[in-house]
């Protein structure tokens, strides 16, 4: 019997899903870290998405209540971040700028969070190809900075332009300005080895040769200097480091800077010049620099007197004990082995070469590597269209309002549909439904649920089999619905202001879709003498219903693949809806209001 009630069970599957898409995640107390600042004594220590739970032995629940304790606080603080125990000393500022924790699997954007909103046009007609390097350099530079959560959006434009979204929720307006003005300070440094005899070595330049002496307590005499380890050095207008002596004291480690930003002149990304190559057990990538002539000469002298050695994994020469590492603002991002070909040679057009297990890895690595080289200069000058700093109050108060409009709204609807049809039988769950599609539509949107999603779709699909097994009537509706639902929920897209707007689009349609099912079904009305019955005049409801939606959704895709981001959230949104209101929502409340009509 109650396998006759089956749409309005399969409408309690999908609500009580999304309901644990929501709000199943594990609560912490405290708040994430949004920021650390270069001056903050938690630099390097503390990273962006960590979360601080006590500050000096007492609890911090709130951003609020953060900047209320760290404002103009100065002396030793002690931190207690991801359950470990951390102390600083604060002079001025600690420097950590914080956000709230997400109580939900809901990711909210900037119009509710707050942060800061920045569109960037290229000054240059830019493809698709070359938006890609732009955003896959300030990538780069926001992981360097720590500032992992940043997002940059391609954005095309109705009249075909490209432009670059970025959005970084939490974060103060100086915070994103300071990632896109800063240039990036790329240096390439080469690490060579010089190995003693007795004491003494050959610290060889290519043309130029100097004898060099280990003095004991790891200093050195080079070219009448006395250096001592980290200390750094001139010689052939060239910037040198003394690293270390090896434990045996045979071997001297330097490091050499071969390359600045300003000598890398072009870095490759063509078909001709770069490429990959599919080897026996991994993938090879390769692409071109194209090098100063200043560059190519430092090179040559660095690597000149440094033996080559076999790399038994490749069977490739490599010189020995020697890398060429790969520093953007002073920071490590990569390092690479030296082909022993290339060893005190002048090469102006040197190629990159690595490998990677699948071709995926390759391909990213590839791109990391070509973004790393040219990080200094994006592929085209950028001018900033629009800067919008958002305040979480805003939001706030945005969503309080929402809540309280809804609530009068339902309350309307109540009144009037009850003053109509003289039935709570029929106001009530017209309500009840409309609140379930807004459920669902969040749940479909949340993050991290694909286990609780897959649950459904498989709880819907057996709950449509005991039915059809059972002889009821199951529409081809229904089998999309119990489908298709829990599919698009392992999608996910962000809660902003435009999505919202799609919800109350989404749910307005909904409610003029109920009514017009309410008003089909129990209307009584004859027409040319022939008596419907109540499936038949639901079916007329749907009919209208169907031809509504297809309307909306075919008006909502066009904006939804235009690119624009506000226009895209608001489409997806309001075809979601549509979507769970005509396969889930309707026909359950087209259940209930078919019960009414048969007790009345």
């Amino acid at each position: 019997m109650m396998l006759k009630y089956w749409r309005l069970w399969l409408l309690l599957i999908m609500v009580v899903s999304a309901l644990l898409a929501i709000g199943l995640k594990p609560h912490y107390r405290g708040v994430q870290i949004a920021y650390v600042s270069d001056i903050s004594p938690a630099k390097n220590v503390l990273q962006q998405g960590m979360i601080i739970s006590e500050v000096n032995g007492k609890r911090v629940e709130s951003a609020d209540e953060w900047n209320r304790i760290m404002k103009e606080y100065s002396g030793n603080v002690t931190l207690k971040v991801n359950g470990r125990v951390y102390k600083f000393h604060v002079n001025e500022t600690i420097g950590i700028d914080v956000i709230d924790l997400d109580m939900t699997n809901l990711e909210f954007g900037l119009d509710i969070k707050g942060g800061t909103r920045i569109l960037l046009k290229p000054k240059e007609n830019a493809s698709s190809q070359m938006l890609e390097q732009i955003i896959a350099t300030l990538q780069t530079r926001a992981n360097i900075y720590g500032l992992k959560e940043i997002r940059f959006i391609p954005v095309k434009g109705l009249g075909g332009n490209y432009f670059v979204q970025i959005e970084a929720a939490g974060l103060g307006r100086e915070v994103v300005d300071e990632l896109l003005s800063k240039q990036g300070n790329f240096e390439a440094k080469i690490v060579k080895p010089v190995y003693l005899d007795n004491g003494k070595g050959i610290f060889d330049l290519g043309e130029n040769k100097y004898t060099i002496e280990y003095l004991g307590n790891e200093t050195i005499r080079l070219a009448n200097m006395t250096i001592h380890t980290n200390e750094t050095f001139n010689l052939d207008d060239i910037e040198f480091e003394f690293i270390n002596v090896t434990a045996d004291e045979n071997t001297l480690i330097f490091m050499g800077t071969a390359y600045r930003g300003d000598d890398i002149q072009l870095v490759y990304t063509d078909a001709q010049h770069s490429g990959l190559i599919p080897r026996k057990n991994y993938f090879e990538f390769y692409f071109g620099i194209l090098v100063s002539e200043d560059g190519a000469k430092r090179f040559a002298k660095i690597t000149s007197g440094i033996p080559s050695q076999l790399d038994l994994n490749s069977g490739e020469y490599y010189l020995k004990d020697s890398k060429i590492l790969l520093y953007l603002d002073k920071q490590l991002v990569s390092g690479l082995r030296i082909a022993s070909t290339l060893g005190g040679k002048v090469y102006t057009t040197p190629q990159i070469t690595g490998g990677r297990e699948t071709r995926d890895d390759a391909l990213q690595e590839k791109l990391r590597l070509q973004t790393i080289l040219r990080s200094g200069a994006l592929p085209v000058s950028l001018e900033t269209v629009s800067v919008g700093v958002i305040s979480p109050n805003l939001g706030r108060g945005f969503i309080a309002s929402a809540i309280v409009a809804a609530a009068l709204a339902a309350l309307v609807v109540v009144m009037i549909t009850f003053v109509r049809y003289r039935s709570l039988r029929v106001a009530v769950p017209l309500i009840l439904t409309g609140l379930s599609e807004v459920i669902i539509i969040l749940g479909v949107a949340a993050t991290n649920d694909w286990f609780i999603w897959m649950g459904a779709l498989f709880g819907g699909v057996f709950l449509l089999l005991l039915a059809w097994w059972k002889k009821e009537e199951i529409d081809v509706t229904a089998w999309i619905g119990s489908m298709l639902i829990p599919i698009l929920g392992l999608l996910s897209w962000t809660i902003d202001l435009p999505a919202i707007g799609g919800i109350i689009a989404a749910i307005g349609t909904g409610m003029d879709n109920m009514i017009i099912i309410a008003d089909e079904t129990l209307s009584g009305r004859k027409e040319e003498k022939i008596i419907y019955t109540i499936k038949d005049k639901i079916k007329r409801a749907f009919f209208i219903i169907f031809g509504s939606a297809s309307t909306t959704i075919a008006a909502m895709f066009p904006m939804m693949l235009i690119g624009v981001g506000l226009v895209r959230g608001f489409a997806i949104t309001t075809i979601v809806g549509v979507l769970v209101g005509i396969l889930i929502t309707r026909p359950a409340y087209a259940k209930i209001i078919e019960m009414s009509a048969g007790r009345r």
